[in-house]
């Protein structure tokens, strides 16, 4: 239905009007939009929503990120009811070329249990958290991480919080399996604070570009940088400024412009539409006009003729025949109205 009435869109796209061909398809279907923003459709494209996501830009591809020194903090707290999870999901993108700090960190001073993501002075990630059942401690040694180069790393738990994966630059998970007892509490209680680049208990954290972090649900380096942010979010000790990490952002190719191709015009109905126009009609208004324009000029001829008159001139009579000035004083028949005033010298 379409302005309140029943349209065969199918009989159109047969046709080929107005830019509808059969098997057409909406512009989300191609996925435009990254990094799990959502896509829209609008009647000539598309628009990304990239609210829950850790990006920005018109495709959710620009990176969100910020320069960290060896005392810079990023703090992030958890207001009201403290979150507690069993299944986590953690992102966070790094470079450096100094190859130790800490990169991601969340706590509970209630529970007393963390999780610190770090790069260590071998140049490895290594993950530590304790969640309850025991303390754990994770290396991921398959490659350098203190290079410069741009990593990408992806930390999850599933199967009631006994596996860890984790999964760097895109390349195949590994899984780490814990022996836990199902009376075991696996889950990381009463998380507090979320710190990047150190905590506040260390001296000297990362030194280094770090971006794309999220947690869950939670954005902290978006909400960081975004106009009137959250107060629960803050930059410490050194002025914190926004940063790409020296990622460029992806772009799609310009969407190619549809055009609606021009009517199909029958030649033989114009023709007889145009022969049955009333010429009548027609010379009727041109009777009219002309009627219209004869009273316009007949008023403004009348106008004229009554504003035409003689004018009171000051010219002295006989002075019209005069060749000079002084010619025409002499001819004068009126003579100059002067004044005369008499002065008084003292």
């Amino acid at each position: 239905m379409l302005n309140g009435q029943l349209v065969d869109l199918k009989s159109y796209a047969e046709k080929q009007l107005y830019g509808i061909s059969p098997g057409c398809i909406g512009k989300c279907d191609s996925n435009p939009c990254l990094n799990n923003g959502t896509c829209f459709e609008k009647y000539d494209g598309y628009t990304c929503d990239c609210r829950w996501t850790a990006f920005k830009g018109p495709i959710c591809a620009d990176e969100i990120g910020v320069n960290l020194k060896a005392n810079s903090m990023i703090r992030y707290d958890f207001e009201g009811i403290w979150r507690s999870t069993i299944s986590e999901n953690i992102r966070v993108g790094f470079t450096t070329t100094n190859p130790k700090g800490f990169l991601l960190g969340l706590f509970s001073n209630i529970s007393k249990e963390y999780m610190t993501i770090m790069v260590s002075n071998s140049g490895h990630l290594r993950v530590v958290f304790d969640f309850g059942f025991e303390r754990q401690e994770l290396i991921f040694p398959d490659q350098h991480f203190g290079l410069g180069q741009y990593h990408d790393l992806r930390i999850r738990r599933k199967n009631s919080g006994s596996t860890l994966i984790m999964e760097v630059d895109g390349s195949d998970p590994k899984e780490f399996h814990f022996d836990i007892k199902e009376s075991t509490d696996a889950q990381f209680n009463n998380i507090q604070h979320l710190y990047i680049g150190r905590n506040s208990s260390m001296t000297e954290g990362f030194v280094g570009c770090v971006s794309r972090v999220e947690f869950d649900d939670i954005y902290p380096l978006k909400l960081l940088f975004q106009q009137d942010g959250p107060p629960n979010v803050s930059g410490m000790n050194t002025t914190i400024k926004e940063d790409f990490c020296g990622v460029e952002p992806v772009t799609h190719p310009p969407p190619l412009i549809e055009t609606r191709p021009p009517p199909v015009l029958d030649e033989n109905k114009v023709k007889a539409a145009y022969n049955e126009t009333n010429s009548a009609l027609i010379g009727g208004i041109f009777f009219i006009i002309l009627i219209v324009i004869l009273i316009l000029a007949f008023l403004v001829g009348r106008y004229v003729a009554r504003h035409k008159g003689d004018y009171i001139t000051q010219e002295d009579r006989g002075a019209d025949i005069a060749l000079d000035p002084d010619d025409a004083v002499i001819h004068s028949t009126t003579g100059h109205q002067v004044q005369k005033k008499r002065e008084w010298f003292i």
